[in-house]
């Protein structure tokens, strides 16, 4: 994801804007209960990739701004290639209004991907920086706040593109696809001193989860060209495959992994019966099978969110509209069933990232609308 060369405002002038956003028009969605809150200051085309929270004073968000792309005629052979450039957005507040943080190492020329809360004063980022052509995924970034500000580590250099990170209490897991040309793996572990190989088994990995050293979870695809759906778990000393079996065929993927306890697994991504069409897959694993639980009209979105919790038992994921007459929403598990929820973001509206705030039922979703930032919760 990357862009044709615009006048970037300088660095400068983004961080000096500390930042408590006008808030919009409060639109109130009361059949759902979902409602647009102030979303992040950022200039030019920007929009919001990821958000985390550990507390509802401290949330943080990460996206890009003053994004500009194109597209290189002619194209060599049937494909053409996007180019992008843009700025990185990091920014923490309580939901309503927000502060400029920066990315110490890379004031410019790339993006935040995801963010990830330990607690209220332990965060990580990580994300790209782009090309100097901006083509392909650029190079990994890795940042840490352990409670006395932000600073760039070293990232692991074995990622073609980074994809996930997840934080603890003594390091972080961040996976991707692997840089196969040069045998490197598809996930790393830092304990504070460097950072640790893993090899899961699948070359792509979209989304790691660690409930403690010895209980991980990721889940992604088996090759770096998606050809068939993956989950792995690791005990602390060996990973081990474990994929629903109906997941098994080509064109299937997984997506996102939520751990809430050993015997309380969820995964989703896509799936195919026989030849035809990809459809919308989630599973439960009981911690001693996997069971699928059906995804209501599973052949017109897609399930490429994250999973969370809703503060009440049940859970929220991302349904993407493969259609532009399908308007973008979620899927909420309650109840022993997934139930579609609207969620008015309105026309060129997309959500791409979702968090649950800890000891509250506030969910909030983070996205792009008419390029600038989208911002949304339900309490």
């Amino acid at each position: 994801m990357k862009i044709t060369r615009t006048a970037h405002a300088p660095a400068v002038l983004a961080a000096a804007l500390a930042i408590t956003l006008a808030a919009p028009s409060a639109t109130a969605h009361a059949d759902t209960g979902w409602s647009e809150r102030p979303a992040p200051f950022a200039l030019g085309t920007s929009g919001l990739n990821t958000i985390a929270a550990a507390a509802p004073d401290a949330v943080w968000v990460g996206g890009y701004q003053w994004r500009l792309s194109y597209t290189s005629y002619p194209c060599p052979g049937v494909y053409c290639a996007t180019h992008v450039h843009q700025n990185p957005v990091l920014q923490s507040g309580n939901g309503s209004s927000w502060s400029w943080i920066g990315t110490p190492g890379m004031p410019g020329s790339g993006q935040i991907l995801e963010v990830d809360a330990v607690s209220a004063a332990d965060a990580w980022a990580a994300g790209r920086r782009d090309r100097p052509d901006g083509s392909g995924c650029g190079t990994a970034y890795v940042a840490h706040d352990g409670g006395n500000g932000w600073s760039e580590l070293p990232a692991p250099d074995g990622l073609a593109c980074l994809e996930d990170i997840d934080g603890d209490a003594a390091g972080a897991w961040v996976a991707g696809r692997a840089d196969t040309a040069h045998d490197r793996v598809s996930v790393y572990r830092w304990s504070g001193q460097g950072w640790e190989p893993h090899d899961p088994g699948s070359t792509r990995i979209a989304d790691i989860e660690a409930r403690a050293h010895d209980d991980v979870w990721a889940v992604g695809t088996d090759s770096e060209y998606g050809d068939e759906a993956f989950a792995a778990h690791y005990d602390g000393s060996t990973w081990r495959d474990m994929t629903p079996p109906r997941l098994t065929g080509e064109g299937s993927a997984l997506e996102a992994v939520l751990a809430r306890a050993a015997d309380d697994v969820w995964v989703t991504g896509r799936g195919r019966d026989g030849g035809g069409p990809a459809e919308a897959r989630s599973y439960h694993w009981n911690g001693t099978a996997w069971r699928e639980v059906p995804v209501p009209e599973a052949d017109r979105f897609s399930l490429g969110g994250p999973l969370v919790e809703d503060g009440a038992g049940g859970l929220y994921t991302i349904a993407a509209p493969r259609s532009t007459a399908d308007e973008v929403g979620l899927l909420r598990y309650s109840g022993g069933a997934w139930v579609r929820e609207p969620v008015a973001a309105g026309p060129g509206g997309r959500l791409l990232d979702l968090a649950h705030v800890p000891g509250t039922r506030t969910v909030m979703a983070v996205g792009v609308r008419d390029g600038k930032p989208l911002v949304l919760a339900k309490d």
